[in-house]
C-alpha cells in the first residue's frame, strides 16, 4: 500500500489578487457600516428607534443620542415626548440624560413639567418626578427648592430618590449638603443608607460631613458603616492633589463635566483650578460652558480674574448659560464687596 502525503494548497497569483479584494471590500463595508452607525450621522436611525415598542430600545437609543451632543438636535421632539409621557420611568430618565447634553432650554422644559408633579397625591408621580429631575443633573438647579421639600415627603421612596436627585445636581452646594446631613437622621435605613451612599461617591466632603460621618462606622447596618468608611476614606477638597486631579480632568473631554460638577460643588475651595475651566467658557457644548461658568461663579472672590471672560459670554447663544453667566458674575461681584470695604476701612 502506497501512502501518499497531502501537499499544500498553492494559490495562483489571480486567486491571491481575487481573496485580497473581497477582504478588502468586507473592511470596507466594515468601515461604512461604523461610518453610518456613529456620531450626527446615526440620528435619524436613532430617532426611528425612539418610537420602537420595546423600552429598551427606546432607552438605548436615547443614551446614544446623548453621546452625539449638540448635533443631535433633530431627536429632540421625540426625547421631549419620551421623557415627559413614556410610561417606563427608565426611558423618561434617559432622554432627560441625553436633553441635558443636547439642548439645556429643552432639558429645562422637561424640569418644569416634573416639578409639579413632586406635589400629586399619587406617590408613584412622586418618585418619577425625582428621579427624572436627578437626571438632569445640575441643569436643574431651579428644581432645588421643590426637591428640597421633597426630602420630607412622607414616602420613603420619595425621600429617597429626593435625596439622590439633590445629589445630582449638587449646586448650590451648602442646602444641598444641610439635607444630605439630615438624611443620614432619617427614620428609613434605606433614606439613612442613601445619604451617605451620596458622600461616599458623589457629593465633596466638608468637616461637617467628616464629624456627621464619623458616627456611622460603628452604625449596626453594615452596609452603612461601609458606606461611612468609603466616604471618610475619599480625597478631601482641601486635598491641594485632589484640585490638581480636577484641574486636569478639565482638560480632557471624556472627564470634563464631571470635573467641572466636582468644582462647582467645592466653591471657594476650587479657586486655584480657574485658568484651567476658563477657556471652556468658549467651549462648543452649551452644557459645558453652563457648568464652567456655575464653577466659575462657586469660587467668589478667587475668580476676580474671571470677571471680564465671563462678561464677553454675556451674549451667549444659549440663554440658559447666560443666566449661568449673569447669576456667576453677581456673585464674585457680592463676594467681592465686603474685602473691598473692610480694605477701604483699614485705610488711615
Amino acid at each position: 500500500m502506497t501512502g501518499s502525503a497531502s501537499s499544500p494548497t498553492i494559490l495562483a497569483p489571480r486567486e491571491i489578487k481575487l481573496h485580497l479584494l473581497g477582504l478588502v471590500l468586507f473592511v470596507g463595508l466594515l468601515g461604512l457600516w461604523y461610518w453610518l452607525s456613529t456620531g450626527a450621522r446615526a440620528v435619524p436611525t436613532l430617532i426611528e428607534m425612539l418610537q420602537d415598542d420595546d423600552p429598551s430600545t427606546r432607552i438605548v437609543a436615547a443614551e446614544q443620542l446623548g453621546q452625539v451632543g449638540p448635533a443631535a438636535r433633530a431627536a429632540i421632539p421625540r426625547l421631549l415626548a419620551q421623557a415627559t409621557e413614556d410610561g417606563n420611568q427608565h426611558a423618561n430618565t434617559t432622554a432627560a440624560a441625553a436633553l441635558k447634553s443636547i439642548d439645556l432650554t429643552s432639558a429645562r422644559q422637561v424640569m418644569t413639567h416634573f416639578m409639579p408633579r413632586l406635589q400629586d397625591q399619587d406617590a408613584q408621580q412622586r418618585r418619577t418626578a425625582c428621579a427624572v429631575l436627578g437626571s438632569l443633573g445640575p441643569v436643574a438647579k431651579p428644581a432645588v427648592p421643590a426637591l428640597l421639600a421633597a426630602g420630607h415627603d412622607p414616602d420613603e421612596l420619595v425621600r429617597r430618590n429626593a435625596l439622590m436627585a439633590l445629589a445630582s445636581i449638587g449646586i448650590p452646594s451648602p442646602p444641598i449638603v444641610a439635607a444630605l446631613l439630615e438624611g443620614l437622621r432619617d427614620s428609613s435605613s434605606l433614606v439613612r443608607q442613601t445619604a451617605v451612599t451620596q458622600f461616599a461617591f458623589t457629593v465633596p466632603l466638608t468637616q461637617p460631613v467628616v464629624t456627621a460621618v464619623t458616627p456611622l462606622l460603628n452604625d449596626p447596618n453594615r452596609s452603612i458603616a461601609t458606606l461611612a468608611r468609603s466616604a471618610l476614606d475619599k480625597a478631601r477638597p482641601d486635598d491641594a492633589t485632589q484640585l490638581e486631579s480636577l484641574g486636569l480632568m478639565v482638560q480632557h473631554s471624556a472627564a470634563r463635566d464631571y470635573a467641572l460638577h466636582q468644582l462647582a460643588q467645592l466653591g471657594p475651595a476650587a479657586g486655584d483650578a480657574l485658568l484651567p475651566v476658563l477657556p471652556l467658557l468658549q467651549d462648543d457644548r452649551p452644557l459645558i460652558r453652563y457648568l464652567a461658568a456655575e464653577a466659575i461663579g462657586a469660587m467668589g472672590v478667587s475668580a476676580t480674574q474671571a470677571l471680564q471672560p465671563l462678561r464677553l459670554r454675556r451674549e451667549d447663544p444659549d440663554p440658559v448659560v447666560r443666566e449661568a453667566v449673569a447669576e456667576a458674575i453677581a456673585g464674585i461681584e457680592a463676594a467681592m464687596a465686603p474685602a473691598e470695604s473692610s480694605g477701604k476701612a483699614a485705610r488711615p
